[in-house]
């Protein structure tokens, strides 16, 4: 089986290409893909850098390009919701833009695509079940800015998300066209608020551990099945 793992900065996928056995580099629009094997599996891990189009070409890459199977996409994310914590990993169920009404980008040009949100593959969110204690399960939010208080109460207000991130939407939209399915696991490095540039740096060195641990059990599982 073939996977595609992306992350939007280093020391998002750091963790995981030191576990990857027969590297093998290949730099294409000026990204080092990074293919090699674990578990069983035949994995291409890629930074794909911050913002959505930079989400959308690397997704499109591992798909047309490498012909993965599915896609996990991790990293980092602002919390919106106060029953989860700093270090909580959120799997997301329902990812949509906040910056971008869905409907506006269906009409009657791409018939069948979601006009509230799209979802993350039904069998990866049950493997991930009972896969640790601080695992949530609910909607993930993308925009092209770093949300603080300013936007913060406005972006719960319409959309009740769990957390806020800068790609996984696009990736997600990528996935629909593409029909593969994808897994988006991220890791609560902050709280979207003023201490959000702070928070992130702070956290991040290790809350992206969490989101690595959680991607390494679902590699795992893939492996067995």
């Amino acid at each position: 089986m073939k996977i595609g793992v992306m992350c939007a900065t280093r020391k998002e996928l750091e963790p995981l290409l030191k576990r990857l056995e027969n590297k093998r580099e290949e730099k294409r629009l000026l990204r080092d893909f990074v293919t090699g094997e674990i578990f069983g599996l035949t994995v291409t891990a890629v930074i794909g850098g911050v913002g959505k189009v930079n989400g959308a070409i690397t997704a499109q890459e591992l798909i047309t390009g490498f012909g993965v199977e599915k896609i996990i996409f991790t990293g980092l994310a602002g919390g919106l919701d106060d029953s989860i914590k700093i270090g909580d990993v959120v799997i997301g169920s329902e990812i949509l833009h906040h910056d971008l009404e869905m409907e506006t980008m269906v009409n009657d040009q791409f018939p069948g695509m979601p006009t509230d949100y799209f979802r993350g593959d039904p069998e990866l969110l049950e493997l991930c079940k009972g896969l640790g204690q601080n695992l949530k399960f609910g909607r993930i939010v993308t925009g092209e800015t770093f949300i603080t208080t300013k936007e913060r109460d406005g972006i719960i207000e319409r959309f009740h998300p769990q957390c806020v991130d800068m790609e996984s939407a696009a990736v997600a939209q990528v996935c629909w066209f593409f029909q593969t399915p994808l897994l988006v696991i991220r890791a609560l490095s902050d709280n979207a608020d003023e201490e959000v540039e702070g928070a992130y740096t702070q956290n991040g060195q290790w809350t992206v551990v969490s989101a690595l641990d959680v991607v390494l059990r679902v590699l795992e599982a893939l492996g067995s099945w």
